[in-house]
């Protein structure tokens, strides 16, 4: 573990250690057998955990810390959050995990991240609901609800992020996005639990109905569970593609990886949306798919190829379209692998499309793959520099190549330099 990260836990586990430190000498009068209860209730809810990177993971026990800040409070609140890391239990790949085979630290850091988390949601709720008055007022309560739960999603998604950061070197919004931006929409799911707790556990025997809606919360889990397998699924097919495709010519191994980062690179300076870029990387990786299709004579061919070979050369972004169309991609991501060699002057195949007639996306994908092919050796010849293949693109500007599209791919490989 590096310096940074050392101080960053150091830091986090010392405000942690302090917020439990106040919060046991606050702690509310209650029974020691519903004190028991919250406690196995959070642990049960932390254990059935989410795996999504390789040192965090999601659980449903914010419901379980949700439901005891309606409950009892703030201080309430962070003992149990703090708690169910203790009592957390759980079973992966690699065996049993508990707090007495799990590192020091790493618990150190659980505890002390779910206590600040839970203390700054929990006065922040209890501030605007005072102030506000919310008791008398539907409205402001729910947006004291969604304060919390916004609050504490924050700030326990980004203590976490920033560690990774120290320990990874990365960047904290990448990862930050990478890991945390798909659960929101399930995070907030957990809140209608939470209150629903809050409320059956006030009713006679409500620590039974709480038990029994532990079904559902499981369920909110497997959703989790299913999203993230769903999501691994993807990638291993495009994985799988991608090296089917470069098992098929040695002089084009890792190409499609570099034609997705520098496809990747022109729509961010182009300043494409999020949503369009993951379908550009996505398209990119398998834009050569259809060469599955294609003889091995043709693509090793170290001469010239004859008019014949050249038009089965041209069919392969249809093949690899018809190879994909039982796989469940986005239909934009057929459409770019399609239309990748179209040409902005209206030359190029299959369609002979020209102008806007073909996706903005197929032509930054087309850039990219002149540029990685022209740096690359390939058997007819040996690759030209940076600035041979920059001259070469920027000579057909306008014609083969879009101009906006063009100017992006320069300022990218510049800036790369």
């Amino acid at each position: 573990m590096n310096k940074k990260a050392i101080i960053f836990l150091s830091i986090i586990s010392i405000l942690g250690i302090l917020a439990i430190s106040i919060s046991i000498y606050n702690m509310p009068k209650i029974q020691a057998y519903e004190f028991i209860f919250w406690i196995l209730l959070a642990g049960m809810s932390q254990s059935f955990l989410v795996i999504f990177m390789p040192n965090g993971a999601l659980s449903v026990a914010f419901a379980v810390i949700f439901a005891s800040q309606l409950y009892q409070g703030v201080y309430f609140a962070i003992i149990i959050a703090s708690s169910s890391v203790l009592f957390q239990f759980h079973y992966g790949k690699n065996g049993s995990e508990h707090i007495f085979n799990k590192s020091f630290y790493k618990t150190l850091f659980n505890i002390s991240n779910y206590a600040i988390s839970t203390c700054i949601s929990g006065i922040a709720f209890q501030f605007l609901y005072d102030r506000l008055q919310a008791a008398n007022n539907i409205y402001f309560y729910i947006l004291c609800l969604f304060t919390y739960m916004t609050l504490f999603l924050l700030f326990n998604s980004s203590i976490l992020m920033l560690l990774m950061k120290f320990l990874t070197h990365q960047s904290f919004f990448k990862l930050w996005k990478k890991n945390i931006l798909w659960a929101i929409p399930n995070f907030y799911a957990l809140a209608p639990f939470g209150y629903f707790i809050y409320h059956l556990y006030q009713i006679p025997n409500g620590h039974i109905y709480v038990i029994l809606l532990f079904g559902p919360l499981l369920l909110a889990r497997y959703s989790f569970q299913l999203y993230l397998e769903s999501q691994k699924r993807y990638y291993q097919i495009i994985q799988t593609l991608t090296a089917a495709i470069e098992a098929k010519d040695k002089y084009t191994k890792g190409h499609s990886k570099r034609v997705e980062m520098y496809a990747e690179r022109v729509a961010k300076k182009l300043n494409l949306p999020s949503s369009r870029i993951e379908i550009i990387k996505i398209a990119a990786l398998l834009h050569d798919i259809g060469k599955i299709g294609v003889e091995d004579s043709i693509l090793h061919k170290p001469t010239a190829l004859s008019p014949e070979e050249w038009e089965k050369i041209k069919q392969h972004p249809e093949i690899g379209v018809k190879i994909l169309e039982d796989v469940d991609f986005p239909d934009d991501v057929k459409k770019l692998i399609k239309h990748h060699h179209e040409r902005y002057d209206g030359n190029g195949y299959p369609q002979g499309n020209k102008g806007e007639e073909t996706p903005l996306e197929a032509y930054i994908i087309a850039i990219a793959d002149a540029y990685d092919a022209l740096t690359s050796d390939r058997p007819y010849r040996k690759a030209f520099t940076e600035q041979e293949a920059l001259e070469i693109i920027k000579q057909n500007k306008g014609t083969q190549f879009h101009p906006a599209v063009v100017d992006a791919l320069v300022s990218v490989v510049q800036q790369k330099g």
